[in-house]
């Protein structure tokens, strides 16, 4: 009995295409069932989803919220990216809100911690020579991709009812 290395599907016979998938069978066919396959294939690609799959393997803590407080707090969720207090002061006793005014303060503190840290970092290049400010506006520039990137993630997050963290950020916890 013999499966295909593709899809996984049981091909009888001396038949040179998949009858499932219609992919080219191997010289060897493969003898491991189907199940192992897949296992095989996740091993070997890990980060399905390309490269940056990070950004969305993050904790969604969304199950654990009353649906009813998502739905009536999506907004205030969503807009904790641009002023992380909102949800406070306008829904201080849902859990949703309190989640992203959290996520909020902390790409807050981060875009003013780097921001600071790129500042000292492009002054001292600039005191080694003029010539390496190139390379300040390239850290300045990366910075700012990242921090778009991940206000973008927390808003579409917060505006579509979801409760998953940060990338690399989110786990920390100031505001419960």
């Amino acid at each position: 009995m013999a499966f295909c290395g593709n899809c996984g599907a049981q091909i009888q016979g001396a038949t040179r295409f998949c009858p499932s998938c219609g992919a080219v069978r191997a010289e060897q066919p493969s003898q491991r069932p189907p199940q192992q396959q897949q296992f095989q294939q996740q091993q070997a690609s890990p980060s399905q989803g390309g490269s940056l799959s990070f950004l969305q393997n993050t904790a969604d803590s969304t199950e654990g919220m009353d649906p009813a407080d998502i739905e009536k707090n999506k907004t205030f969720g969503g807009l904790a990216y641009f002023l992380f207090f909102l949800p406070l002061v306008a829904c201080p006793e849902s859990k949703y809100g309190r989640f992203h005014a959290n996520q909020g303060l902390l790409l807050l503190i981060l875009g003013v911690g780097g921001g600071i840290i790129i500042g000292i970092l492009s002054a001292i290049i600039g005191a080694i020579s003029w010539r390496l400010s190139w390379l300040s506006v390239i850290l300045s520039l990366v910075f700012s991709v990242v921090m778009i990137t991940m206000g973008v993630i927390g808003l579409m997050n917060g505006f579509t009812g979801k409760a998953k963290e940060l990338p690399v950020i989110g786990k920390i916890r100031i505001i419960k």
